[in-house]
């Protein structure tokens, strides 16, 4: 169950970073600063990811059933992809108008730009504080966390380009600066675009591949004779799901229920698996074995 001040944490950034974005916005047209457009966008893009981690939280309280196996989790990562496929098409723009505004210069209001970049800097830092304050213990919080520190880090670029163009009136610091802050956010975006599209097509988690899981339990369980049908997938940033056919040698029934609770204990602890399906069976030849191993010896 998430804490209710994580949930808020995120309520109030997503307000803050909402109304920065309009402001840098509105900012940008009236100063003529593509670097200030290009932190809008870098807004606009941690502004949803802010609202899809705020989304998960909500969906992961309610209930769903009849057809929805897993709930609404899958939302989260469509919201993730739809965001990423956005954020590429706005950063190609960006670029599209740096490299336009290197062949015919645009004035700039360098001073109202500066302090306009300053509140985006002091939006950022507070939101940081904010989600700082809230745990970051919590996946969706920590991912959020993140994303406002990388917004820090670029707003403080923004500002010293700001004051460098208010001192020196060198134009072509904007679209420099809106390239690099372009550079950013694709990277992100292609990132975000990867991580969704490898949950959808149900990848297996790094360092959670079958291989990996199988060897793992086979040497933590010694019930656990060999393991095959092993599938592993996310289905949602974090919920990690498992199912298995495990094979034994001949058991009561209550013994395997402990067996399965052995290997679901462990593949919690050592890889965060939240949801395992077990199936165990009885490995060939092992009824035949324990018969012959059990049966009396005459003497010669």
């Amino acid at each position: 169950m998430h804490r209710p001040e994580q949930r808020r944490a995120l309520l109030y950034c997503i307000v803050l970073t909402t109304v920065m974005m309009v402001v840098e916005v509105i900012g940008g047209l009236w100063t003529g600063s593509l670097m200030l457009l290009s932190d809008a966008l870098h807004m606009f893009s941690h502004s949803a990811a802010l609202l899809i981690s705020y989304a998960a939280i909500r969906i992961a309280e309610g209930q769903y059933k009849n057809r929805s196996n897993f709930g609404m989790y899958r939302v989260e990562i469509l919201g993730a992809l739809l965001n990423g496929l956005g954020v590429l098409a706005l950063t190609g723009w960006i670029a599209y108008e740096a490299f336009e505004r290197f062949a015919e210069p645009t004035e700039i209001r360098s001073l109202e730009m500066a302090a306009i970049a300053a509140i985006g800097l002091v939006v950022n830092l507070v939101t940081a504080v904010i989600l700082g304050r809230a745990g970051a213990e919590d996946l969706n919080t920590k991912s959020a966390f993140l994303h406002m520190i990388g917004d820090l880090l670029s707003s403080v670029a923004i500002v010293i380009g700001a004051l460098i163009l208010w001192q020196t009136g060198m134009n072509w610091i904007d679209p420099v600066l809106s390239l690099l802050v372009a550079a950013v956010i694709l990277y992100w975006g292609i990132g975000l675009l990867k991580d969704s599209c490898a949950i959808l097509l149900e990848f297996a988690p790094k360092g959670r591949e079958p291989e990996t899981v199988r060897h793992a339990v086979l040497e933590a369980c010694p019930g656990a004779l060999d393991m095959h049908d092993l599938h592993v997938w996310e289905i949602t940033s974090g919920y990690v799901c498992m199912t298995a056919h495990v094979e034994t040698k001949n058991m009561p029934l209550s013994e395997t229920r402990l067996l399965q609770q052995e290997i679901s204990a462990f593949l919690r602890d050592k890889f965060d698996i939240a949801h395992t399906t077990l199936q165990i069976e009885e490995a060939a030849g092992a009824h035949d074995s324990e018969s012959s191993d059990s049966a009396p010896t005459s003497g010669g």
